[in-house]
């Protein structure tokens, strides 16, 4: 059984539960801009150390880490969710891996991605930041069918170790003798010095950060290349480490400038 399909089996459980209890499921009769991002990378990150406690973390999933963030959202929201989303503004099979619906219109009131970093073996290798930072291109081009005040979310679970060589400390070169930077600093958000969660979003200006992170691109998402933002604002709202060594959750929210959106060919500007 696929992951959408155990997603749709894990809600009609849920109603089915509701439904002989003769009590309603918990939820927050809301939109989507009111859910706690905070808590859902709490819930998270101390779902995926649970299951690393009792023995299972080898048999953590990206599908499985995504089933566990349904249902976390699912418990936040009154309209649908909807998994594995064809990305209507892209070319090809690319799809969005959650969807929230608003209960009446139908429209997209959160699309979130999702990604679960973990130890990988010499035989399957994976540039994790490259797949991070192509999923936040993903969400950030979604235009049809998105409600006003929508939100663009990335969602990021995985092994602290993994998170911090692969995530945290990334690096690219610059070129023209200059040092190496951090890519979260450059193209996401890092955590703060102190608490959970950034107080404010910053802006990336894409278009100026220049050709070294063309090949992280163009490695996780060669189809976005063509159509890259001038630039876009992000900002860390949500994370939880529930063990020193153990997972740890961030949560990235993405957002337009106000205006037109402007896009750049990437192969052409950083040839």
């Amino acid at each position: 059984m696929d992951w959408a399909a155990r997603f749709t089996s894990l809600m009609d459980t849920h109603r089915n539960i509701g439904h002989f209890c003769r009590l309603p499921l918990v939820r927050f009769y809301s939109i989507s801009m009111a859910i706690n991002w905070q808590n859902v990378a709490i819930a998270l990150a101390s779902r995926l150390q649970f299951e690393a406690a009792c023995g299972r973390q080898r048999l953590i999933s990206e599908d499985l880490s995504r089933l566990f963030l349904a249902e976390v959202i699912q418990s936040q929201i009154s309209g649908a969710l909807e998994p594995e989303f064809n990305h209507p503004d892209l070319p090809g099979d690319t799809r969005v891996d959650l969807l929230v619906r608003s209960p009446n219109a139908g429209n997209i009131e959160a699309a979130i991605e999702h990604k679960w970093v973990r130890q990988t073996t010499a035989n399957a290798v994976r540039n994790w930041m490259a797949e991070v930072l192509a999923d936040a291109m993903r969400v950030e081009a979604l235009t049809q069918q998105m409600a006003q005040g929508s939100e663009r979310v990335l969602v990021v679970a995985g092994e602290v170790e993994e998170m911090r060589g692969k995530i945290w400390e990334s690096e690219s070169r610059q070129g023209n003798g200059l040092p190496r930077v951090r890519v979260v600093d450059t193209l996401l958000q890092s955590r703060p010095a102190t608490g959970a969660v950034q107080p404010q979003a910053v802006t990336i200006q894409l278009q100026a950060v220049g050709r070294p992170f063309k090949s992280k691109l163009r490695h996780g998402a060669p189809e976005l290349l063509g159509q890259l933002p001038n630039r876009y604002a992000v900002q860390l709202i949500g994370y939880h480490r529930a063990h020193s060594e153990g997972v740890e959750c961030v949560i990235w929210r993405v957002t337009r400038p106000v205006g037109n959106r402007g896009t750049f060919d990437a192969n052409a500007v950083w040839p």
